[in-house]
């Protein structure tokens, strides 16, 4: 019997698929297990925690074997974080989720954690709109807070449109704690700018690859640390269907291990 391999995993190995990341790095940033050993997670952080406390904030996600789109997450930054994740696990945890992962988001005095998201617009008629790649960027929180940003929130956000590749960015909104820190926040945004510069014809390639199929937005969310810049997940209008495509004749090959 071929194991089942949950589509989230999938969905992470599509950006290996385009060269948008190694595997050799996903799978050091992604720690799997299965859920019955959850336990066995739960040990692995709180041993980390209590060596290297203050280091990072882990991301503890639930995997169903189907789902794919917005998981239970779990943010762990403390030993009371780790307790209170614990007393959350139900009875039922076991029958609604074939894994669980985390990774780590570090954190370290003096460097900054950028996470964002570029949408991409490829329809055919998109000259009929002014602005066809959007960047959203959070500093030292989750990807999470993109989603949930409103007038009163306490996050440091960047929010600017380009008309299309090679073409300089629009600001259009700007939450900083400080004057002071505004021109540290626009650094950042020019350093994450260059990467996905540099990542273009890759990137290409895959909206090509959608187009295909008939789906002509993408958005790839990335972060950028003292590790260096990196992309994390994706998203379109029907991620199912890019996944089924693009595994339909991988199901038994040893990428899905």
């Amino acid at each position: 019997m071929i194991e089942q391999i949950p589509n989230k995993w999938k969905k992470h190995l599509t950006l290996v698929e385009f060269g948008l990341k190694k595997q050799e790095d996903l799978e050091n940033e992604i720690h799997r297990y299965k859920a019955f050993h959850v336990s066995r997670l739960i040990e692995d952080i709180e041993k980390e925690l209590k060596t290297n406390p203050d280091s990072g904030m882990y991301i503890v996600s639930s995997i169903p074997s189907h789902d794919y789109y917005k998981l239970p997450n779990f943010c762990i930054s403390s030993l009371e974080d780790l307790e209170t994740f614990k007393t959350r696990l139900d009875e039922h945890f076991l029958d609604r989720f074939s894994e669980v992962w985390y990774c780590k988001k570090p954190f370290e005095n003096g460097h900054d954690v950028i996470t964002g998201r570029i949408s991409f617009d490829n329809r055919d008629w998109i000259n009929s709109i002014k602005y066809s790649h959007s960047v959203e960027q959070v500093w030292n929180c989750s990807h999470r807070e993109i989603e949930k940003f409103n007038k009163d929130s306490n996050v440091i956000y960047l929010r600017a449109f380009r008309e299309g590749w090679a073409r300089h960015y629009h600001i259009d909104e700007l939450r900083v704690p400080s004057i002071e820190y505004k021109d540290k926040v626009i650094e950042g945004f020019r350093q994450t700018v260059i990467s996905i510069e540099e990542n273009k014809e890759k990137i290409e390639i895959f909206e090509k690859y959608l187009k295909g199929i008939g789906i002509n937005e993408l958005c790839l969310e990335y972060m950028l640390s003292q590790k260096g810049f990196s992309f994390i997940d994706w998203d379109t209008s029907n991620d199912k269907k890019v996944i089924d495509s693009v595994f339909h004749a991988k199901e038994k090959s040893n990428l899905l291990r």
